[in-house]
């Protein structure tokens, strides 16, 4: 049994996991739902067929039955929420909301916003205010219109599909319902969806576009951190040089190919072109003491919607701080290019 965790982003999540399997070659016809309870998960056979009537496991990109038979080649993608007690609270925090329909919602997230709760962070996360904006949409809907039908896909508590780090601005999709979920997961984990994003490094990189072809993988010395290594997970980075500056500094925009955690960060370092204001993976000279933070903002996100199949484009402006990073510095050229 083939077995993958594609929630990569955070082994800390406590939000959603994600889990796919390639039911092997010559096994032999099997109901869903005990092979699931037995030969993958672990789970119970009743908690599976919740998991199955809420539409959170597919075989072959489709909703199964519990009475499906598995047969060898078989794909089985599983999204399985978090336990309840371990389910974030509704806060009332300010979001910057880019777009929003009943499938999913676009938010700019600002710096210094952690995206979900964990030690440390229990509360004041992004988690918490989608949570608040979900619930009140939901107490607006039973002012008015009649409720939905009983069989209707119940939203979720978060839907994140993918994450920033606390000090990484920009763009950010969440799903709504289990569906939603699972089809944009499907996406990031298919390389479909486009992520461009805004870097200031020190020094000048000698090419004006080049890819960065190097895995990654966790620190032997710190947990914490990853690092460049042979036995690493592939790891894709491509890179435009937008502007560069007397300061010895560059402006980049990096289209990521894969979403290793820290992926940019971890590139750049290293080639030897780390991100200003980068306490983890930065030089560790006075220079970073002008950056509030690193300098990495999440620009552009680009999917083909779950419902609709419209291809969604989305930019999220540069949050203020990193506008007055950039107006600081002198650019080589005598007109930066205006982002």
């Amino acid at each position: 049994m083939a077995s993958r965790d594609l929630t990569e982003e955070d082994p800390n999540s406590n939000i959603l996991s994600y889990r796919e399997f390639l039911v092997p070659r010559g096994e032999q016809p099997k109901r869903l739902d005990i092979y699931l309870s037995k030969n993958c998960l672990g789970f119970t056979r009743s908690r599976v067929q919740r998991l199955l009537e809420e539409k959170l496991v597919t075989i072959n990109d489709i909703y199964p039955a519990s009475s499906h038979k598995v047969r060898g080649g078989d794909r089985i993608r599983v999204l399985i929420p978090p336990p309840r007690s371990q389910t974030a609270q509704p806060e009332n925090i300010r979001l910057e909301i880019l777009y929003e329909d009943e499938d999913l919602i676009v938010i700019s997230k600002p710096p210094g916003l952690v995206v979900h709760p964990a030690p440390g962070h229990s509360s004041g996360t992004l988690v918490n205010g989608l949570l608040f904006h979900f619930q009140s949409q939901g107490d607006e809907q039973k002012k008015g219109e009649p409720e939905e039908d009983e069989e209707a896909e119940r939203p979720l508590r978060a839907g994140l599909v993918h994450r920033l780090d606390q000090d990484t601005s920009g763009v950010m999709v969440v799903g709504k319902t289990e569906s939603v979920v699972l089809d944009l997961m499907n996406q990031f984990k298919d390389r479909s969806v486009s992520k461009k994003y805004l870097a200031l490094v020190k020094g000048i990189l000698p090419k004006k576009r080049g890819e960065i072809n190097a895995p990654i993988g966790r620190s032997t010395h710190d947990r914490k951190k990853f690092t460049v290594r042979q036995d690493g997970k592939p790891s894709v980075t491509r890179y435009r040089v937008l502007e560069t500056y007397h300061e010895n500094y560059s402006l980049l925009e990096v289209t990521l190919l894969t979403g290793r955690t820290h992926q940019i960060r971890v590139h750049f370092r290293y080639l030897g072109f780390p991100l200003l204001g980068d306490a983890v993976y930065g030089s560790k000279g006075t220079e970073n003491k002008n950056f509030p933070r690193q300098m990495l903002h999440a620009w552009k996100l680009s999917f083909q919607h779950p419902s609709s199949n419209s291809k969604m484009e989305f930019e999220a402006p540069l949050p203020p701080d990193f506008v007055s990073a950039l107006e600081r510095l002198t650019p080589s050229l005598p007109s930066a290019p205006r982002i």
